[in-house]
């Protein structure tokens, strides 16, 4: 299990690699939501929060097909990891943490 903890315009969000599938959650949310598989009622929960969760956060988790098929290819808890921090860097977030169950590592 890997948890990484990104800022994304001053606010925090944490996502967590758990089995080949990713939790996302953020102080909005509360509970962790799977965002990977990409369930079918994720953006609508975003569409029907009465902007309580701002639109730019639907932004973050629309995947192209290519995208998926990255994800799918990933083999191990690492590799999804990394795929995140990648595509988590080009859409404006900054990492602040990685830790995994093995031990923490902090980055800056």
């Amino acid at each position: 299990m890997i948890k990484l903890q990104f800022a994304y315009n001053r606010e925090q969000m944490f996502f967590l690699v758990k089995a080949k599938e990713v939790y996302y959650t953020d102080k909005m949310w509360k509970a962790w939501i799977r965002c990977l598989p990409p369930p079918k009622d994720f953006l609508l929960k975003i569409q029907k929060s009465r902007n309580k969760l701002p639109a730019s956060l639907a932004v973050l988790f629309e995947y192209t097909d290519e995208e998926l098929q990255q994800y799918a290819e990933a083999g191990t808890e690492d590799q999804i990891a990394d795929i995140i921090v990648k595509d988590a860097r080009g859409k404006g977030c900054r990492l602040i943490s990685r830790a995994s169950d093995e031990g923490d590592r902090a980055v800056s």
